[in-house]
């Protein structure tokens, strides 16, 4: 089975503290990885997670605060030194181009391996990027200055066999193929249907990064029934007014948006430094919705796991 999955490299704000780093995380499709965001110190924190950084093939910027991109630079450098090949893909908002122009001009950094830079600027939900299984969108977020989310949505569902019935039947792998493309087969004179080989298919997974924004419903209609939702949680709902100030949301606002979204699971993350514990942002957010975890630097989550729970 193809696996789903993401982990979190950095679960900060803009101010790091031990045990939370500034944002990062690895989402995995299959042969698939996908870096979204790049704070300081992201490619130690990779390796520490048992994410070979050579695996990342498109890399997602949320937006140019440093907190999300200050990384960067760094990766793309380690990349030419240790004489990466394969070709890179990175898309943010406007002006990522400019900040890496920048950086490469007045420190001489050398890209050594094919890059292609991609500007974002939507109104609404785009598709960016896709696989064979996979479609890769972005929208706008609510935040001080252009800041994207990002979509990742299975495109069919999940095929199962059922294991008893192939060790039954010793089917061959041209068999097998046939099932997998409608047909029924013929076994010692009898037809089997291929409906029969296999169990009801798994409903396609879907994930979304919502960091940073402040409360926005909109994203509740873009985000209709995905199965997991990362949403910001930098403050407690006692400081509802510093996060309108400042572009962010309450545990309680990432809460709202899960509901209305019919969400199957909310991820919170983008810590404030302020809170040493953040028991009390998850107990916050599970009041207006259930189904509630923390992201947990280093960790892996399994999608269809997440789904489960719910």
């Amino acid at each position: 089975m193809v696996e789903f999955a993401v982990t979190i490299i950095g679960s900060g704000s803009a101010v790091p503290m031990y045990g939370r780093h500034p944002s990062a995380q690895v989402v995995q499709h299959g042969e698939s990885f996908f870096l979204i965001d790049c704070g300081e110190g992201t490619q130690l924190l990779l390796r520490d997670a048992g994410i070979k950084p050579f695996r990342i093939q498109v890399i997602l910027i949320s937006h140019l605060h440093g907190d999300h991109v200050f990384g960067l630079p760094g990766l793309l450098s380690t990349y030419s030194h240790l004489g990466r090949s394969e070709p890179l893909v990175i898309y943010g908002p406007k002006g990522i181009q400019d900040f890496l122009n920048s950086i490469m001009q007045h420190s001489e950094l050398k890209i050594r391996y094919p890059l292609e830079i991609v500007e974002l600027e939507t109104t609404g939900v785009k598709k960016i990027f896709e696989t064979t299984d996979l479609e890769v969108s972005t929208f706008p977020l609510k935040h001080r200055i252009k800041c994207q989310g990002y979509l990742f949505r299975e495109k069919k569902e999940r095929v199962r066999f059922n294991k008893q019935t192939l060790t039954d039947l010793n089917l061959s792998p041209d068999q097998i193929k046939s099932a997998l493309q409608g047909e029924d087969i013929f076994l010692k004179g009898e037809l089997i249907s291929h409906e029969d080989i296999f169990l009801p298919p798994l409903a396609p997974l879907s994930y979304a990064y919502c960091s940073d924004t402040a409360y926005s419903p909109s994203l509740s209609t873009w985000l209709k029934s995905v199965t997991v939702l990362y949403h910001e949680a930098t403050f407690l709902n006692d400081l509802e007014d510093l996060a309108r100030e400042t572009g962010h949301s309450t545990a309680r606002e990432a809460a709202q948006i899960a509901s209305d979204a019919g969400a199957g699971c909310l991820m919170l993350g983008h810590y404030s430094s302020r809170y040493k514990t953040l028991d009390d942002l998850l107990a916050e957010a599970k009041t207006t919705f259930s189904n509630t975890i923390l992201s947990v630097e280093g960790k892996q989550f399994k999608l269809r796991e997440l789904k489960e729970v719910s």
